[in-house]
């Protein structure tokens, strides 16, 4: 936490219970605000009647009704401030799933992980500047590889 009495909020979406379950232990260990949601309308709504800024949306990026990249667009456009960290158990297994993560040019987390680097990743953005950008200067998706 900061010299000011500011504590950091944080968004929690997934909609694997016992993930959320172990994040909202490891985050709430760290006196951070935690607003949680099962999906990503559920996030929308909190983060619409939650008053005050939201530092950091922690999302799963495979999730039904709206995947974790929509929610972080849209969330970005209403919250300028949010940082963005996206969780997944897929990217070993899809390649739009790695796609969407170097598309969105926002940290990720693969599952499983441990709780010291959750608290890292989170720490890291915290602390970095939110990376936006906005729509139109996003490069394409396309099925060719590229060198990382």
């Amino acid at each position: 936490m900061t010299a000011t009495s500011h504590r950091d909020t944080i968004l929690l979406v997934d909609d694997d219970p016992p993930i959320r379950r172990l994040i909202r232990r490891s985050l709430e260990s760290q006196e951070h605000q935690l607003l949680e949601a099962c999906n990503g309308d559920e996030a929308l709504r909190l983060a619409a009647a939650h008053h005050g800024p939201i530092d950091l949306l922690v999302t799963d990026v495979v999730m039904p009704r709206m995947d974790g990249f929509t929610l972080g667009e849209c969330l970005v456009e209403s919250h300028p401030e949010i940082h963005v960290l996206f969780l997944s158990g897929q990217a070993d297994r899809s390649t739009a799933v790695r796609g969407g993560l170097r598309e969105a040019g926002q940290s990720f987390l693969l599952k499983p992980f441990t709780r010291d680097c959750l608290l890292r990743a989170i720490r890291d953005q915290l602390r970095a500047e939110p990376a936006r950008r906005p729509a139109a200067e996003r490069a394409p998706a396309t099925d060719s590889a590229t060198a990382d």
